[in-house]
């Protein structure tokens, strides 16, 4: 027996004994009104909550706020390069809407102003889709996420039922900007992912 075989022995003899499956959770947690939660816990691991009743607010927020905000926190110089896959942002973002584009021109990206299908109150996590560009909501410097407040649901297993199977190629839940802190244990921003993240809980939109 060769020290491959030998290795691969010992590995086999010492697996771990098989246990069954841990029972369901029949008690999840229901909040009373999740979009409070969810805003809570958003602000807890460093996004920024508004809530809007239209568009036009966003966009009003946008431009005399948030982008100005933006530059000044982050030492942001110059044109920032603003991208959208949802409509109604044209007036100062760039529109994507094709999915032939080489995604290495995104490189370059400061805000990227995407749509979420639902958010979960337990955690702030927020389901985002693939919407044409995968690779955008990771490699842009700072993330605006538009989401239903009626999607707010209370914890994952109702999302996870909202969801059903979807008929998604592509998704992912994100809670928070990018945040690290293993080296050093110096809290790094953005290490691998966007900077910031906004996120409007919009209501009965205008």
């Amino acid at each position: 027996m060769n020290s491959r075989e030998k290795i691969l022995q010992a590995v086999k003899l010492a697996q771990p004994e098989v246990l069954p499956l841990p029972t369901a959770l029949e008690t999840p947690t229901v909040y009373s009104d999740p979009v409070v939660k969810f805003t809570e816990v958003a602000q807890a691991v460093g996004s920024s909550v508004i809530e809007v009743n239209s568009l036009e607010a966003i966009e009003d927020h946008l431009k005399e706020v948030y982008l100005p905000e933006l530059q000044k926190k982050w030492q942001a110089s110059g044109k920032l390069r603003v991208v959208s896959t949802s409509v109604g942002f044209e007036n100062f973002a760039e529109q994507i809407d094709s999915s032939d584009i080489d995604p290495h021109t995104f490189q370059d990206v400061e805000v990227a102003i995407m749509k979420a299908d639902l958010g979960v109150a337990e955690n702030s996590a927020l389901w985002v889709p693939e919407t044409i560009i995968r690779v955008l909501p990771f490699i842009c410097q700072h993330l605006i996420l538009l989401v239903d407040k009626k999607t707010i649901v209370s914890n994952m297993h109702q999302a996870y039922e909202r969801m059903g199977l979807g008929q998604d190629d592509y998704g992912a839940f994100i809670a928070g900007p990018s945040k690290t802190a293993d080296i050093e244990q110096s809290l790094v921003l953005g290490a691998h992912g966007p900077r910031s993240l906004w996120i409007y809980l919009i209501g009965d939109v205008e």
